[in-house]
């Protein structure tokens, strides 16, 4: 696409295309952040004290999508939603309060940031 053509494009398809390009997302619950490069969670930091989990279901978990309480479909995660994960174990948050891009320094402190991308399809 040339640059012209990406001048004259509606604000929704720059939006779309801008959204496309970033992979990390992390979600904001009451008690803990949920770091996620596209639907695989690579990281898990505690709201209260700051530290990383090393060790929490939701690590290296797929994102399936979000659910408002009460009902069973789901969504695209977003804010008001519980979020589910799954692996070995299924992961449903509590109401996602901000969702957003995390700072810059927090994918270095990621858990499995050398494995980001490819989530775990170890049999139990």
């Amino acid at each position: 696409m040339s640059q012209q053509s990406r001048t004259h494009c509606s604000p929704t398809e720059r939006a779309d295309t801008t959204s496309n390009r970033r992979h990390h997302v992390v979600y904001v619950t009451h008690n803990t952040e949920y770091h996620c490069r596209d639907r695989e969670c690579v990281a898990v930091r505690d709201r209260c004290s700051g530290r990383w989990h090393r060790r929490h279901p939701a690590l290296r978990a797929e994102l399936l999508g979000g659910i408002e309480h009460g009902r069973h479909k789901l969504l695209r995660p977003r804010q008001g939603l519980r979020l589910i994960f799954t692996a070995r174990e299924a992961v449903m948050t509590t109401p996602v309060l901000v969702a957003g891009r995390p700072p810059r320094e927090s994918v270095f402190h990621y858990t499995s940031q050398c494995w980001a991308g490819e989530i775990s399809r170890l049999k139990i």
